[in-house]
């Protein structure tokens, strides 16, 4: 059986902050179905990467595709929450349709009229997701995504995201989550993608 084209990939990555580079000649595919998880030691590089294939840092060298069309969804490992914006406001910003919003904000359990300034860890976390997947992503880019939640908000992520037809790519230092969910490990280690 042929492995799945790729719909996100890296190629001869290379990025480097104050000359030192946090990895090089990095190559990264990932394809519908596929859950992969991203390990490494702190400050290797892991959130940069996810960055990076979320668009919102630029290569030294080599290259970020994504098949034209698809959705790539970022969970931030701290996303920001501005007071004074509600919920919904926060989540309808990452679709074009309000009912998915609504839907998405349903299924974390949260009141779509709630100030953002007023959401503790966990729910500030759950509005996090909630924005992720509202857009009904191809790809969803998750970093420490159970940060702050508590086990029966994670059971209900491991049962979303085994649901999920899309891509997966996640951060996480909790080791039974990543076993759930993930079915391959990719190592950030010395500058390289293992």
């Amino acid at each position: 059986m042929a492995a799945e084209p790729p719909i996100l990939s890296l190629r001869g990555a290379r990025i480097a902050f104050g000359g030192k580079p946090l990895f090089e000649d990095a190559d990264l595919r990932i394809s519908r179905g596929e859950r992969l998880c991203l390990v490494g030691r702190n400050g290797s590089g892991k959130s940069t990467l996810m960055k990076l294939l979320a668009g919102l840092l630029e290569l030294d060298a080599g290259e970020v595709w994504a098949q034209p069309g698809i959705r790539v969804a970022y969970l931030p490992q701290d996303p920001p929450l501005e007071p004074g914006r509600t919920i919904l406001d926060y989540v309808a910003e990452g679709t074009d349709a309000l009912h998915q919003a609504e839907a998405s904000i349903n299924r974390f359990d949260l009141d779509p009229a709630t100030d953002l300034g007023t959401l503790s860890g966990g729910e500030g976390r759950r509005a996090a997701l909630a924005r992720a997947f509202a857009g009904s992503p191809d790809i969803l880019l998750l970093d420490e995504p159970t940060n702050h939640l508590d086990l029966t908000t994670i059971e209900r992520l491991e049962r979303d995201l085994a649901a999920f037809p899309g891509g997966l790519l996640l951060v996480s230092h909790d080791r039974t989550f990543l076993t759930n969910v993930s079915n391959r490990t990719v190592w950030l280690e010395r500058r390289h993608l293992h």
